[in-house]
């Protein structure tokens, strides 16, 4: 997909010129005396008068800039593949700026004043893994941009099927979190709720940013652990239990409107079983639920990020098709 800039870039530097001219106009008011003395030294002037040199000069530097401001317009565009987005200008000596499309991949829509009423905007494109940055300015439609890259990086709404080894050997990313039990907290060795709901809010991190998986069972080395200790605090000490107290969890701190975005699967031995948490992500904002209270959270990075008021109205304008009121 190749995008261009919006025509809007013409006006701007169009409107800079004219204001940058009659700068220039007012000083030359100014040194009047001295353009014509300057104006006498050059070989022109023994041909033509200052007066009838000085229209077609400035009429033939406007057409040059005119043309110097379109073909660095026509020359700029933005082009999106499967793997990378990247950043071409430049009209002698051309450039080129990449960024590339992998799962560590951020992007947020920025929206000016002016943006607003002509629907144009910003994306800003960030890659975890690499640090690599990139700005793409002044687009038409962003969202629908934003829904273009965000389709490359997760082409399937579907869940994929749980793969612990692949998610053993990689590191925590946006899309991933390893956690060493759900609910038995190892160091005081009794049930934290708290643990719960740290699970909970990456789910709902996870289901309002681009989904992920959480393995649950494993050390901080990612060694299996097993789950056996979650198990012997249920009253079955099995998955199915497990699974059950889960869905139970999740409805009362997200809600059973979004339980189908979430897979839960099971893998391993007795002893060492572990648990994948697979979130999908949703299409409406996803509140947690504690105390009375909701909190939103996004993943930035490897965490779970809580957002104040004012951000959520913001971030769920550029990232759901649902209004923001709706939960």
């Amino acid at each position: 997909m190749i995008i261009k800039r919006n025509p809007i870039v013409l006006i701007r530097f169009f409107a800079a010129i004219e204001v940058a001219a009659f700068g220039l106009y007012l000083f030359a008011t100014v040194l009047d005396e001295y353009k014509q003395r300057f104006y006498d030294f050059l070989p022109v002037s023994d041909f033509f008068s200052y007066s009838t040199f000085k229209f077609p000069f400035l009429s033939f530097l406007q057409f040059l800039i005119t043309v110097y401001a379109f073909l660095r317009w026509y020359y700029e565009y933005y082009s999106i593949r499967p793997d990378s987005v990247s950043h071409h200008w430049g009209i002698i000596f051309r450039k080129k700026e990449t960024v590339p499309l992998d799962k560590t991949l951020g992007v947020s829509v920025f929206y000016g004043f002016i943006g607003n009423m002509l629907r144009y905007g910003n994306l800003h494109l960030k890659n975890e893994s690499t640090g690599q940055e990139m700005t793409i300015t002044d687009v038409s439609r962003p969202q629908e941009l934003l829904e273009t890259i965000e389709a490359n990086l997760n082409p399937s709404p579907a869940f994929s099927p749980a793969d612990p080894h692949r998610l053993l050997k990689e590191n925590e990313h946006e899309r991933l979190e390893f956690k060493s039990s759900f609910r038995f907290d190892h160091k005081t060795g009794n049930v934290n709720r708290e643990l719960e709901k740290t699970i909970m809010k990456t789910i709902a991190a996870f289901l309002n940013s681009k989904g992920g998986h959480i393995v649950i069972g494993v050390d901080d080395n990612k060694n299996p652990v097993g789950l056996a200790k979650d198990y012997k605090t249920l009253s079955r000490a099995n998955s199915d239990a497990f699974e059950n107290h889960f869905t139970n969890i999740f409805n009362n701190m997200i809600g059973p409107e979004f339980r189908h975005k979430v897979d839960v699967s099971f893998h391993g031995g007795q002893e060492k079983e572990i648990c994948i948490v697979q979130a999908l992500a949703s299409e409406r904002p996803v509140y947690l639920k504690h105390d009375d209270n909701e909190y939103f959270y996004i993943r930035t990075g490897n965490a779970s990020t809580a957002l104040k008021l004012s951000e959520i109205e913001k971030y769920s304008r550029t990232r759901f098709k649902a209004p923001v009121e709706e939960k």
